[in-house]
This record gives C-alpha cells, structure tokens and sequence, in this order.
C-alpha cells in the first residue's frame, strides 16, 4: 500500500482501487520482484564496466519507491560526485519523457538543495542492435518449445504498456507507439517471423480519453473470433518482471486465453541477459 500510494499520489485514486490493486500482488506471491531485479543489474553492469577499465559506481533510484531519488541523491552527492550520465530503465525516449524522469531527477536535486549536481541522459534505445538480438533471443527460446512445422503459425503479440493518445507533436510521448512498432518489427526480422502485431496492455479502467490500442484483452477475444489456436505474448515494452507482466499477463490475459481455448506462450524479460549489461556498457562509453 505504501508504495501504490506513492506511485498514485496526486491522481486522485480512490482508496477502494488501490486496495484492489494490492490483491494483485498476493496473487503473484506478496510482492513485485521488480526492485531485486533492478539490483542485480546493478551489479553486473558494475562489473561490466570495471572489466572495461571505466571507474564509475553505479547507482540506483526510483521515484515511487526506495531507494527514492531522494535517498539516493543525497548519498552520491555527499561521495562528491557533480556530474553523472541517468539511463532510465525503458528503450523508448517517448515513454522515458511522458513518465517524466529528467523532471523528477531535476525536482529531487533542487528540493534536496543538490543544484550542483547535474545529469546527462541516456534515452532512446528501443533499435540498439543487442537490445534487439537479446528480445529475439528470448522469443526464440519459447518458439523452439512448438513443433517445427508450427512455429510459423504462432502468433506473436508484442506487447506495451498503454498510454493516452498523443496530442500532437508537443506531447513528450508522441512518438510512443512509432517506436513500439519499430522495436517490434526488428525483433520480427531478426526471428524471420512474419506473423505478428502489436498490443497495449495496462490501460486504467477509470480512463475517460482515449488511449492506445488495440487493448490486449480486446485483440485477444478477435484472435478467438479467428480461430487462433495459440498466442506468443512478448511483453516488449518492459525490460523486466514486475505486476503489469505477472499479474496483468501471467494471470489476467493467460485465464482469458485459455478459457478461450487457445494456449497462451509468453517470453521472458530481458534485463538478466547478457546482452543488456553490454549494450548499457557501450552506450555509457559512447556517452563518456
């Protein structure tokens, strides 16, 4: 609970939602895995760039839950630290502007009296060779589990997190679902699989505008109306696991699939793969 209000604060949730909300959570066991797999990259990617001979520390921090910006800006400073390079942890420049990281960092910094600490941002990397090779590498691992003369029939639904309709050019998350669609088809053409589309998952029930579709639950009910006999659900728009995979696809979307009679596969995340602590390696040296 202290978390979910954290991360609603000021949107007007009503208390009802957000105990509905934490149910979720004792579904998938009590808890997000989330912040332990952010940890464990921390780690390694620590390591990947002591291996390449680049002396900087790695830090984490998060907006709605510890360690909060707050906490962790403090810590950096007080180490003398002025200047850094933020990567946020999502490949679209879109959805890393409409969630607003360069202004909260930039909020935290002034409210903690921190004005000497300044930030270079590393946004944008949904077309970065290994972050596209690592998806396909996941996406191959749970093709290789169907017949061969199926796998060409599966299809592939790339899914994102929703976000309201873009209202013009101004809008920081306008390019969203261009860039959603451009990941998605690289993984496609890197796998050399033709059957496949996109689909936005998380829209809050209480949304009274429009937003981006077409909504997972929706697509799927059409796939039935087709006569799919089967769903590969990669959940591309997030680099790891959390509720909006575990609880919204591992739990929602798989019962309303299999109800339907079709078999749900689902790929994993890619935050544990090799590939990522590399490429965020490169992307640091490029910036360096």
């Amino acid at each position: 609970m202290p978390y979910l209000r954290s991360m609603s604060e000021g949107r007007g949730v009503p208390e009802e939602r957000l105990h509905a909300v934490a149910k979720h959570y004792e579904v998938i066991g009590g808890g997000s895995p989330y912040t332990q797999q952010i940890s464990g990259f921390r780690e390694r990617l620590g390591n990947e760039l002591y291996e390449a001979g680049i002396d900087l520390p790695v830090f984490m921090g998060m907006k709605n839950w510890h360690p909060f910006f707050k906490e962790a800006l403090p810590e950096i400073y007080q180490k003398g630290f002025r200047k850094g390079l933020a990567i946020p942890l999502t490949p679209y420049r879109s959805a890393s502007a409409g969630a607003g990281y360069p202004k909260s960092l930039a909020h935290s910094c002034s409210v903690s009296g921190l004005n000497g600490l300044r930030y270079q941002f590393i946004e944008g990397w949904h077309d970065r060779e290994f972050f596209i090779e690592a998806e396909a590498d996941e996406v191959s691992r749970v093709l290789q589990s169907v017949v061969p003369a199926e796998r060409a029939g599966v299809l592939i639904l790339f899914s994102f997190h929703s976000l309201p309709v873009s209202r013009g050019p101004a809008d920081p998350a306008s390019h969203y679902a261009d860039e959603a669609r451009a990941a998605s088809a690289l993984v496609a053409e890197k796998l050399g699989h033709k059957k496949w589309t996109v689909v936005y998952q998380s829209r809050p029930l209480s949304a009274h505008t429009a937003w981006l579709s077409p909504e997972i639950g929706e697509e799927i009910k059409v796939l039935v109306s087709k006569g799919e006999k089967r769903v590969l659900v990669v959940p591309l728009g997030f680099v790891c696991d959390h509720a909006e995979i575990l609880y919204g696809l591992d739990h929602e979307v798989r019962e309303l699939t299999e109800k339907a009679g079709m078999e749900y596969l689902r790929a994993r995340t890619v935050l544990h793969h090799p590939k990522l602590t590399v490429l965020f390696r490169m992307l640091i040296e490029k910036a360096l």
